[in-house]
């Protein structure tokens, strides 16, 4: 015979066993319906998907909100995407959908979202202009990297800044990958010579190693070669004097290069007839 305290020694296991199969039981019950809840939602989605019924009623694009545009015309960019994208909002490709927002010139990120049942929310950052630059003959806004924004118009006028010259048609091969370096060489040109900026019309990157700046009152172009800009063009500022009798003596002078450190030579307009060498700080 076994006294009480045996007894409650003995149940103990059971009740341990017994409390473990209740919660493995509630464990795959709470398992069974979520399941049944996830194989139930896939069933309204790719109902909602496939069914005319239920895309068509429920799930048509109603509204695209927009956020971070400024410069971006938002009805055409409507257009675009309604004429683009399924009708349903849970057949459209938002990776398809953000490459296709992100072609457009003044979009430089865009993050795309779904609100059901008929919503699209676009975030967009944009590109900001950096300077008017002259292309084929025609002005351009653009941005820090090349990137052509749109024409140049009374909108831009506050685009206080030297022309940006020698940026390539995006036709051209490696065209865009060349004007984001001539754009950096331009910000670098800018930054070094911001006490001139305003009496300069055009900084011309066409050639990286011997970039050039045009005054505003004189279009000559003063070459600085690729680097100490601010200090080559003061070497051309401390011999305006010279500058202007040679201007005087001679007609024309075509170009002043700066680029070397201890002389600046003064192209005629007959170069081969004559070209004029000082010395750098000296007054000849």
């Amino acid at each position: 015979m076994f006294g009480k305290s045996e007894k409650r020694f003995l149940n103990k296991p059971n009740s341990k066993v017994r409390k473990a199969s209740k919660q493995m039981a509630l464990f795959c019950a709470r398992f069974m319906l979520l399941a049944f809840i996830v194989l139930m939602g896939a069933y309204a989605l790719d109902y909602a998907r496939h069914s005319p019924q239920g895309g068509a009623s429920h799930f048509k694009l109603d509204q695209i909100h927009y956020q971070g545009v400024v410069q971006l015309d938002r009805r055409a960019l409507d257009r675009l995407i309604y004429r683009t994208v399924p009708e349903n909002v849970l057949l459209i490709d938002l990776d398809r959908l953000r490459d296709l927002v992100e072609s457009e010139s003044w979009v430089k990120e865009a993050h795309i979202r779904r609100k059901l049942p008929n919503q699209l929310f676009i975030h967009i950052v944009e590109r900001q202009p950096a300077a008017v630059a002259v292309i084929d003959n025609e002005l351009y806004v653009v941005d820090s990297e090349g990137v052509v924004l749109d024409r140049y118009g009374p909108r831009f006028q506050s685009i206080d800044r030297p022309i940006a010259k020698g940026l390539q048609n995006v036709a051209r091969e490696n065209a865009r990958e060349e004007n984001a370096l001539r754009m950096q060489i331009y910000l670098r040109v800018l930054e070094e010579l911001k006490p001139y900026n305003h009496s300069i019309s055009e900084i011309d990157v066409e050639n990286r190693e011997r970039v050039a700046v045009i005054p505003e009152d004189d279009p000559v172009h003063i070459y600085l070669g690729n680097e100490q800009f601010s200090t080559r063009y003061e070497i051309f500022i401390s011999q305006k004097d010279l500058y202007e009798r040679l201007k005087t003596q001679y007609g024309t002078i075509e170009s002043v290069d700066v680029t070397y450190d201890n002389k600046i030579i003064f192209h005629t307009q007959d170069e081969k007839r004559e070209a004029i060498t000082a010395q750098a700080g000296k007054q000849s």
